[in-house]
């Protein structure tokens, strides 16, 4: 076997929250806290129709114009009547676009730059929305921008992270009159979440100290080495031997007006406020396919991951994804399997596809092409995008008289399509 040492940032879905340990899973209901159990799922996988969750469906077109052309989209936002999409023009040189809910361009939002305003870098996953006013946030390196619903600039925070440090504030988002943000050592791979307000002054710390005590550390090779694993990993069909250095950091995914993060092992969906005290809303149960904390590349095969970066939430629904390796239901390329699971009944279905090469909901509303959310709206809509060819290409394969109506007004060069779906 051919040798080879490298290092492969392993980004997990998680969060360094000490505390999060104190809820484990098997508490009982009177805690709250419901349990989301997967091998209770597994075998019992069915076609769920979108009419079981959702009323109305609309199919909007971007408008496309020389100022507004954008290639495939991946996740975009829908808020107070707005879609934000972000366009890619380079490494974290990304911009973001606005659209009207009828599809016309409203405008850019964010510039970069280095003065006042402006941004140093633009990354995805970047927006975020004031929890009162609904205007739209922006965060870059160590600040957070606010702007009005048209684009002009409001006023920015700074996180309390020293200029010339290694420290590194994202993912950072308001609570309340606060904020809140991940910070990373890229230095010495610790991570940490703070909580300040617009004054720089820090509310709370998880780890205590991250910052505060952080110039009365010494940094060295251990504080990365503890964080190292040696794996045996197929590439390219040859097996090699990898140092592995695991970086852990939050996975975050907006609901309502607030945002829900998966802890360090995906086994437990929780909230935070703005002294960082946990809620705990679900336990996720793996059984038997949960991932050991140092496996092997066959027990990775075995295992069943929750990839909580694809999370969306409703008031009455989890919209999960699974990646079920080599199991069973497997033969989808690649092997994501949505879940749908009821709150109020408690009660997670794995979606049988209607189609192979779309996962989730049988579209039985129009009798359209098959519907899987990438986000939802404070108001309760759901969106997915689908580039001009590939909506033109269901038009035909589906029986659907408003797909094939607005298809007729595309080409292919023509600017993504927005499904909106409306929740019961």
């Amino acid at each position: 076997m051919k040798k080879t040492l490298f290092l492969l940032l392993v980004f997990c879905m998680s969060s360094l929250l000490n505390s999060c340990d104190s809820n484990k899973s098997g508490e009982s209901a009177s805690d709250g806290i419901k349990t989301i159990s997967l091998p209770d799922a597994i075998g019992k996988e069915r076609i769920v129709n979108l009419s079981e969750v959702a009323q109305s469906i609309r199919y909007i077109p971007l408008e496309t114009s020389d100022s507004s052309l954008l290639g495939n989209v991946s996740r975009p936002i829908l808020e107070d009547g707005i879609f934000y999409v972000i366009v890619s023009k380079g490494f974290n040189q990304n911009e973001y676009r606005m659209y009207h809910i009828d599809g016309r361009f409203k405008g850019k939002l964010g510039t970069l730059g280095r003065a006042k305003g402006e941004l140093p870098q633009i990354e995805h996953f970047s927006l975020s929305f004031d929890p009162v006013t609904g205007n739209p946030m922006i965060y870059s390196i160590n600040k957070i921008i606010e702007y009005d619903k048209d684009g002009n600039f409001i006023n920015e925070v700074y996180a309390p992270i020293d200029e010339g440090s290694n420290f590194r504030g994202y993912r950072i988002h308001k609570v309340g009159e606060n904020y809140i943000s991940v910070v990373s050592d890229i230095m010495a791979n610790k991570f940490g979440i703070i909580s300040f307000n617009s004054n720089k002054e820090i509310i709370a710390e998880s780890p205590v100290g991250i910052i505060t005590n952080n110039n009365k550390e010494t940094k060295s090779a251990e504080d990365v080495a503890g964080n190292e694993e040696t794996m045996t990993i197929t590439m390219g069909g040859v097996m090699s031997t990898a140092v592995v250095i695991i970086s852990k950091h939050p996975t975050l995914y907006p609901y309502k007006k607030e945002f829900r993060y998966v802890s360090d092992n995906g086994a437990e969906i929780y909230s935070l406020d703005e002294k960082l005290n946990i809620t705990t809303h679900y336990n996720l149960d793996y059984g038997k396919y949960k991932r050991p904390v140092k496996a092997t590349e066959d027990e990775l095969n075995r295992s069943i991951i929750f990839v909580a970066g694809f999370t969306c939430e409703s008031e009455n629904n989890l919209f999960l994804t699974y990646n079920f390796g080599q199991n069973e239901p497997n033969g989808y390329t690649p092997p994501l399997v949505s879940a749908l699971y009821d709150i109020k009944n408690e009660e997670l279905v794995l979606l049988k596809r209607d189609n192979p090469e779309m996962r989730g909901f049988k579209n039985d509303l129009d009798n359209g092409a098959p519907f899987w959310p990438v986000h939802i709206s404070r108001e309760g809509e759901m969106i997915m995008p689908l580039s001009a060819a590939k909506f033109i290409e269901l038009s035909e394969k589906y029986d659907s008289p408003e797909m094939k109506r607005v298809a007729a007004t595309l080409t292919e060069e023509s600017n993504p399509v927005m499904i909106v779906v409306k929740l019961k």
